[in-house]
């Protein structure tokens, strides 16, 4: 799978798009992290099957081996940046919350570190950086075409039926899946091969 002639200019056609998305999922983070009670209360409402699942989750990532691991993080995110897009059917609500929602999970790790007197910059920088540069564009290219999609099916794109705005959409969310596919997977390596050291470092400072 390489990547496709054209994948620039769909980016480069779509950049408002992209900005909305960096700006939802800003909002979400922002929320939350300005908000402390309301991350407290995000925290609480978490059903208890769900902990257990993330737990299990980070278990099969992070402790077992690290290839293992890389596959089933690259999965998730995968299947999760397919979905965000897919979903923009019903009207680009689904992507819309899938922006807020990894934003708010974001705000809320950083409060959460905040609280505990651990310093955002290193945390960010060593910790969620290093693979944030693959993984958070990819998913912004995916919210970005749910939104979009969502949008022209309400307001159809210029001298298009609903119909083929629908159909020119999923062509070019077809043109960036390879660059979203490899977007993530380098993203996923970096998670569990650098970014657990990288951030251990810094939580033993403090």
């Amino acid at each position: 799978m390489f990547i496709k002639p054209g994948t620039w200019n769909v980016i480069s056609q779509n950049l408002n798009w992209l900005i909305i998305s960096l700006l939802f999922f800003s909002l979400g983070a922002g929320i939350v992290y300005l908000a402390p009670q309301n991350g407290i209360y995000l925290l609480e409402e978490i059903p208890a099957e769900q902990k257990q699942l993330l737990q299990e989750m980070a278990q099969m990532v992070f402790e077992g081996s690290p290839l293992r691991g890389a596959l089933i993080l690259f999965g998730n995110n995968l299947v999760a940046s397919v979905q965000v897009m897919i979903l923009g059917i019903a009207l680009g609500v689904p992507s819309l919350l899938g922006l807020l929602a990894n934003g708010a999970l974001l705000g809320f790790i950083m409060k959460s570190l905040s609280l505990e007197g651990i310093p955002l910059l290193p945390f960010i920088f060593l910790g969620i950086l290093p693979h944030g540069i693959f993984e958070l564009p990819a998913f912004l290219l995916s919210a970005a075409l749910g939104l979009k999609m969502g949008f022209h099916l309400v307001f159809p794109l210029p001298h298009k039926k609903r119909g083929e705005s629908l159909k020119y959409i999923l062509k070019e969310y077809w043109t960036l899946l390879p660059l979203v596919f490899y977007l993530l997977a380098l993203a996923a390596i970096i998670e569990v091969l650098v970014s657990p050291a990288l951030l251990q470092r810094v939580m033993d400072l403090y």
